[in-house]
């Protein structure tokens, strides 16, 4: 394909962000990321012939899909389906599908919809990358794709014990920035999006730039700055931007590679394995982030799995904006 378009909900849009940077750098291929419904409802010029339209939803069945499908189709754009669920709508409406592992979750949390959709996404643009004949390139990043599942091991058994501590040295702000670069401007938006589900205080994300550019103005001391420092030529900005929070008052959390030398001034910092590609770190980083999630939520009094479903407002609300979705008439 000339360009791929990459669409989804919520996580399955995050973590699309992260998915074109994948096209990009891995397979040489141009690529973009777009809310479904969005690019359905004003599709540019060049969704046409000779493109791809990937689809990540982890049930197959997100709201959109198939109007979407159906105008990839009179464009004679190349479907492709990215979801967990074998049958599902997507399953049998796109010309292909990647089918994932461990069929439907029952949990909110949507954290294979984030993480096993990208790894998979990454495998596609290796074999791209090699069919294209960028040989050498694809075999490097299949040897550190293959690290990937044992060391996020090592950092979820790493960080069980402090995750809670963390929690309680932030439980007390009242909203949370969350920022990166590159590939993972989709981590911060995941991160986001867990940390203000988890416990029902705001949270946002932010490309680094764009945060000091206006968004910074609105910082107080009673705020936290997350900021995830991968490696990257915008590590340094990121680092700035945290030195700067720390001036203003906020406090502030970095995650970043244990190997890096430059001075860190944060009151938290979760350090993460070392000599792992910019691009394959959204694999990683988002992980610690979850399990700060997941203890907010207990600390907040939710239920991790159902978030505020069990509370009647919510349920009833949630039934409907999606009236054929289970989990919310449970």
């Amino acid at each position: 394909p000339s360009h791929i378009f990459i669409t989804g909900t919520g996580s399955s849009h995050f973590v699309a962000l992260a998915e074109a940077y994948a096209f990009e750098e891995i397979a040489g291929i141009s690529a973009s990321a777009h809310v479904t419904t969005e690019l359905w409802a004003h599709p540019p010029a060049m969704l046409a012939k000779n493109n791809a339209w990937l689809f990540n939803s982890h049930s197959g069945g997100t709201r959109g899909d198939p109007k979407a499908v159906e105008l990839a189709r009179e464009r004679g754009v190349y479907t492709v389906g990215i979801t967990d669920i074998p049958d599902s709508t997507l399953d049998t409406i796109t010309d292909n599908v990647i089918i994932g592992p461990g069929g439907p979750k029952h949990e909110l949390p949507a954290t294979r919809t984030y993480s096993a959709a990208l790894y998979r996404v990454i495998q596609l643009a290796i074999a791209l990358a090699e069919r294209r004949g960028f040989v050498k390139r694809a075999e490097e990043y299949q040897q550190e794709l293959e690290r990937i599942p044992h060391l996020l091991r090592e950092i979820v058994d790493s960080f069980a014990s402090n995750a809670p501590d963390f929690v309680e040295s932030l439980g007390d702000r009242s909203s949370f920035t969350v920022i990166g670069s590159g590939p993972n401007f989709a981590t911060a938006h995941e991160a986001a999006l867990g940390l203000s589900e988890s416990q029902g205080a705001p949270a946002q994300a932010f490309m680094v730039e764009d945060w000091l550019h206006g968004p910074i103005q609105t910082l107080t001391n009673k705020m936290c700055l997350i900021a995830i420092a991968s490696p990257g030529p915008l590590q340094s900005r990121v680092l700035q931007a945290v030195s700067a929070a720390r001036i203003i008052g906020a406090k502030t959390l970095v995650l970043i590679p244990a190997d890096t030398k430059a001075q860190v001034d944060s009151d938290l910092i979760i350090k993460l394995p070392p000599h792992v590609p910019e691009l394959l770190t959204p694999l990683l980083y988002i992980s610690p982030l979850w399990q700060m999630s997941y203890f907010f939520a207990l600390r907040s009094g939710h239920n991790p799995d159902r978030l505020s479903m069990d509370k009647s407002d919510f349920k009833k609300a949630f039934s409907l904006l999606m009236p054929k979705d289970e989990k919310f008439a449970k």
